[in-house]
């Protein structure tokens, strides 16, 4: 890998960070990636300077999370190791068994709080409308993730624009989004119209305008 392309490694290092992986497993996802080619445990523990120990434990979990594909070249008489190149399979799979998963336990936990405080303070508490909310943003963002993953997954793999059909089913889908919301806006117009409460035209087209 050449002298321009090393310099990229820290911010592999930087991202993965920031979602909540090790640094380490950044720079290894990197290397491979960058390389443009397969890499024994010892190239990426020379390229790098890590322990073997630790390249192997890199390794490991990559694969685990569907980010590093590892096959024996009789040629090399070792493992060769590889970064998996589509990256919207691997944003799949963490969303499916991470985020997922800790937004449900976060739901399931929040509402088991919430039927005791409705139940033990009313459901005027304040905290039962700070529980109700949660369980109610847990919800979307579970619908979210799954339609993200399947919206992934009804496209082909082999498919040079996947990334490209992924997006445009999305936007086809969630073009039925807005006309709900604003069949609820106007729903509210009306009722606040009706109740004698109705909310000044330039205001309301102000608020529209940050929607």
């Amino acid at each position: 890998m050449d002298d321009v392309l090393r310099e990229h490694l820290m911010t592999f290092e930087t991202f993965f960070s920031a979602i909540g992986f090790k640094s380490r497993l950044g720079k290894v996802w990197g290397l491979l990636a960058l390389s443009g080619k397969s890499l024994s445990a010892a190239d990426i523990a020379k390229e790098l300077d890590m322990s073997a120990g630790s390249v192997s434990e890199c390794l490991s979990e990559l694969r685990e999370w569907g980010a590093a594909t590892s096959e024996f070249s009789s040629e090399h008489r070792c493992q060769m190791h590889s970064a998996v190149s589509d990256t919207m399979s691997i944003v799949t799979t963490v969303l499916r068994r991470r985020e997922q998963l800790a937004v449900q336990n976060f739901k399931d936990n929040a509402r088991s709080a919430l039927q005791y405080v409705t139940e033990r303070y009313g459901q005027e508490d304040a905290r039962a409308r700070t529980l109700g909310s949660i369980v109610t943003t847990s919800e979307i963002a579970e619908a979210t993730i799954q339609f993200f993953v399947a919206a992934s997954s009804a496209v082909p793999k082999n498919d040079e624009s996947r990334l490209a059909r992924v997006v445009k089913r999305m936007a086809a889908i969630g073009m039925k989004v807005p006309g709900e919301i604003n069949k609820f806006r106007n729903g509210r117009k009306k009722t606040g119209q009706l109740s004698g409460n109705a909310t000044p035209a330039p205001a309301r087209e102000e608020e529209d305008a940050h929607v």
